[in-house]
């Protein structure tokens, strides 16, 4: 490969945020995700007239370059400030939200890059002084260097298929991590959700409802539910027919409107449990392997930004 060029596994935040790190320094990079579209948990759907944002909610900011990042998007309507969660001790703590779904916020960054999603990466393998991502039998990219920002058992999964084994004090800390699960409903509802804020946390079994409505993502009453970690723990092989009606049910009293119709949606990596504040990590095995995505960076939207910035720095300094 004349020119450097970086696979990126993975068109999260931290991936994608990664990917434009780069392409800003003349590093091209080829992004590979198996979902259907980018943006990972940053996902926003559509049922019928409804749309939902059904995994990440909103996002808060307190590193500099993701402060910088959030009001170019501002500015450029990608972003709106929907409530300040306050501190304890009165500092303000400003919620966003991307104007018309979190996803568009990942979408806007994705462009001029090359994403291919729908895409599962089975394993990497040496080619040419860097790796080749491989689909099964089918080559799908080569890169002088890979970013794998999957969350930590899918990253540890692809790494043992590719015998490319991390450090030991880098796997040692990997393998302590654990993560929250969550369930997600998706419910439509027959006239306004009425909640303050639009948003309330009501406690087990639902950690937070958020009117889709109220935050300018949906034209029609539509509200998502998000399950406590416990209840997930507990329904998270069941068929969503035993747990949808469940966080309906648990709802309802603090609803204005009756629930039309609902469907659940699993997230097995929702949170994770355990962080670390490195950025990313990297080592070298043949080419340069850098390990990036929220657990590097204290998790949430922020973490996951940070941590591609990170990423794309030490693939520059090891390229």
């Amino acid at each position: 490969m004349p020119h450097p060029h970086v696979l990126v596994i993975g068109a999260g935040m931290a991936g994608l945020s990664a990917a434009r790190e780069l392409a800003r320094h003349g590093v091209g990079a080829t992004v590979i995700d198996k979902g259907r579209a980018v943006g990972g948990r940053m996902a926003t759907r559509t049922i019928g007239e409804a749309r939902f944002d059904h995994g990440a909610q909103h996002f808060g900011v307190r590193d500099a370059g993701f402060r910088s990042a959030t009001t170019s998007w501002r500015e450029a309507g990608l972003v709106l400030e929907w409530f300040d969660a306050g501190e304890p001790e009165g500092t303000p703590n400003v919620r966003h939200v991307g104007r018309g779904g979190m996803r568009r916020i990942p979408e806007h960054l994705s462009r001029s890059l090359d994403v291919r999603t729908g895409t599962t990466v089975t394993r990497l393998e040496p080619f040419n002084n860097g790796f080749v991502a491989m689909a099964g039998k089918e080559r799908v990219a080569e890169g002088s260097a890979v970013v794998v920002t999957a969350p930590v058992p899918q990253l540890l999964a692809l790494l043992d298929a590719s015998r490319l084994a991390p450090p030991a004090a880098v796997r040692s800390g990997l393998d302590r991590v654990r993560y929250n699960a969550s369930l997600a409903v998706l419910a439509q509802l027959d006239g306004p959700a009425g909640l303050p804020d639009g948003h309330l946390t009501p406690g087990n079994p639902i950690a937070w409802i958020g009117d889709n409505a109220h935050k300018g993502v949906s034209p029609v009453p539509a509200i998502t539910l998000h399950s406590t970690p416990e209840f997930a723990k507990q329904h998270l092989e069941a068929d969503p027919s035993q747990w949808v009606p469940v966080l309906c049910a648990a709802a309802a009293p603090v609803l204005a409107s009756p629930i039309r119709q609902a469907v659940g949606h699993r997230w097995r990596f929702s949170e994770p449990r355990q962080t670390f504040d490195s950025g990313a990590a990297a080592y070298t095995n043949g080419a340069p392997i850098v390990l990036a995505g929220e657990v590097f960076a204290g998790a949430r939207v922020e973490g996951a930004f940070v941590s591609g910035q990170a990423a794309a720095e030490q693939v520059l300094s090891l390229l």
